[in-house]
Formats: C-alpha cells, structure tokens, sequence
C-alpha cells in the first residue's frame, strides 16, 4: 500500500527575496497581528500580498512601511483641505487603535473617554455608507465582539447579526463612554472597528468617505499620533509648520511665575520643544526640570486628576508614580516618584496645591498655550 503522507506532501519553496520587499512583508504581518492578536508567519503575510488585489490594502502597506512621514504627509492633506485616499484614512484608523491599546495596563494615562466615543461615532459615520449597499454585512458578527456584550445579540446566531445589530451596539457603547465615570472600564478594543472597515471594506466614492470621516479628524489625529507615539517613541514633527508662524519661531523670553515660596519658569529647548522648571525653597534650592512634552503632560494630568480626598490612592503613569498620604497637620499630601531616576518629592498638602496654582497660570499664558498646542499635535493625547 503507498504511502499517502508522501502524496499529501507539499513541496517547499526557498525563494530570494529583496530587502525591500521583506521590510513589506514585515509590515503585512504588523498589520494582519494587529487585527487577529496573534502572531502572523512570513508565509501567511507572502500568501495575503500575493491574493491581494486591492489596491488600497498595497497603498496601505507602502505607507505603514515610512509610518512617520507618511503620517506627516496626510497632516498636511487634511489641514491643506484636501481629501484622504482609504488607504490614508486606514492609516490614521491603524494608528488610532494603536493610541487605545498600547500601555492601557498604566491606567492613568489610557486614552480618554471621550476619545474612544469619538472612534466611534467616526465608525458609524463610515459604517453608514456600508449599510446602505447591504443590511447584513460578512463583518457584523466579528465587529460584535469588539464591543462590550449584551444578551440580546449574544444569544443570536451569527449568520442572524445584522447591521443594525452592529449600530446599536455601538451607539449603546458611545452613551456609556459619555456617561463614563473614574471606575467605568475603557471598553479599548473598540477602537479596532473603525480600522476593521476601512481596511476591509471598499468605498467607491472616495468623496462621500471623505465627507463622513472629516468632522472627525481632530479626535481622530489626536489619538493617531498618540499611537504613533507610543509606538516609535518620535512626535511626528513637521518643521515647515513651525517655521511659517513666527510666534512659533520666535515666541521671545517666556513667563516664570511665583506661588509663595515656589517657582516655575519655562524655557525654549532646543529645536521646537520647551522645559519646566520648577524651584524649591529651602537651603538646597532644589531645582527640578522637565524637558519634554510627554513628561510635563502627565505632571499636569497627575496635578489635576489625583484626588486629594482621601489617602491610599495610587496613581501609577509611564513616567511617574504618585500616592497620597498624611502630613502632620493631618491633610492629604503627595507622594510623587519618577520613573526614571527614582526621585522622590514628598509634598505636604499646600505645597501640592501650590504647585497645582503655579501649573494653572502657567498654561493660561499665550505664550506657553501656542507652544503647547503645537506641540500637541505632534505628540497627539498624552
């Protein structure tokens, strides 16, 4: 009798590939991971590019191969007015659920709620354009379990999910996040349906697209380039935007201010960035810098959302640790750790609320809120 394993056999191929198009391969496989949670082959990448016929999906790989330039590239499309290819839109759309994902164990600094209802409603703009050409879509009942669980659509059959399933689910999800509170759970997978449809789907009319998903771009830029943040640790930094705002080139000497015995002054780094320092009384004279935008945005978050009420709260960031505790006058002061370098600033509690005040006038200043918001939109929500 033959052997039938040597007639199921398939042979194996080794084949040459250049650089250039293992870096695409490589790139396949980020984007296939990112929608299964699983690890892809090189294999499984080759079969997908070599089946596919969009042309969307190879303009797509080609822009997340030099993510940083091409996200600075469709920056100035949008703010130029001009419209977004899919494959651009699908790019933002990547890197918006990049910006929900990564580092949501720190949850503190998870992305806001209101950013996460915005994805959303930018999906059922998208998803609207889907349900006018058919009532039940191929991807209703894997979008379904991207979204928070409800009996009724858990106890259907998956061939019975239709699009007004799908809508309904999320338009109950977007009440809850505007309804959210300090102990509501950030529901972040959601974030992948809109990238989910615009890299599945094909929209003819790139002009109806375009119209759906515009009135959307600033929560949709804000946590793209948060994404491409956390993702390649590099704002996405465009010199020409900076150069032609000459308050922006030149904003002049910038504000210090003093709350009792304590200082903050700001100063311009060096290219677009500026630091804070902050000045300690005391024989020591402490002066303590913070010299990046990601670093002073979670000191000014941290100033504002720790909750001075009670002690034995913890709040733990990317770069800081921060607790409360009981000075000696019995209120609730800080316990404020850097992660860095491990120093330790023990406030009492009016000296954190000094430091909250000075933080406040800063960021009222014109001078400091232009840089800021400038800043903002390189390094998106942090």
């Amino acid at each position: 009798m033959a052997d039938k394993s040597a007639i199921l056999q398939q042979p194996v191929i080794s084949i040459r590939i250049s650089d250039e198009l293992r870096q695409r391969l490589d790139t396949l496989k980020e984007i296939m991971a990112a929608k299964s949670g699983e690890p892809v082959s090189t294999s499984e990448a080759a079969k997908q590019l070599l089946e596919s016929s969009k042309e969307e999906r190879l303009e797509f790989v080609n822009l997340l191969s030099e993510p940083t330039d091409s996200l600075v590239k469709i920056r100035g499309k949008a703010d130029a007015k001009l419209p977004l290819s899919q494959a651009e839109w699908t790019l933002v759309a990547y890197y918006c659920q990049q910006g929900a994902e990564l580092f949501a164990n720190t949850g503190q600094t998870d992305i806001s709620f209101e950013s996460l209802a915005g994805i959303l409603e930018a999906f059922l703009a998208v998803y609207g354009l889907v349900s006018k050409q058919r009532k039940r879509g191929p991807m209703a009942p894997y979008l379904l379990t991207n979204l928070p669980s409800e009996r009724k659509n858990a106890a259907k059959p998956s061939e019975e999910i239709a699009n007004d399933d799908v809508q309904r689910a999320v338009n109950r999800t977007i009440h809850t996040l505007q309804n959210a509170d300090s102990e509501t759970p950030r529901p972040i997978h959601t974030a992948r349906l809109l990238y989910m449809i615009l890299d599945n789907e094909r929209f003819l009319n790139i002009e109806k697209l375009n119209e759906a998903l515009r009135p959307y771009w600033p929560i949709l830029w804000r946590v793209c380039a948060r994404g491409h943040y956390l993702r390649h640790e590099e704002p996405l930094r465009d010199g020409a935007f900076w150069g032609a705002d000459s308050r922006l080139r030149n904003p002049g000497s910038l504000p210090s201010f003093q709350e009792g015995e304590y200082r903050l002054e700001f100063h311009r780094g060096p290219e677009t960035e500026f630091s804070v320092w902050l000045y300690f009384p005391g024989r020591f004279a402490l002066q303590y810098p913070l010299f990046d935008y990601p670093r002073i945005a979670e000191l000014r978050t941290i100033l504002e959302g720790l909750d001075l009420r009670d002690t034995l709260i913890f709040w733990e960031g990317r770069y800081f640790l921060a607790s409360t505790w009981f000075d000696e006058k019995e209120k609730v002061g800080v316990d404020l750790r850097s992660r860095d370098n491990g120093i330790r600033l023990l406030f009492h509690h009016n000296d954190w609320q000094a430091i909250k005040s000075l933080f406040r006038r800063g960021w009222q200043a014109p001078e400091v809120v232009r840089l800021w918001n400038a800043l903002a939109r390189e390094y998106g929500e942090l």
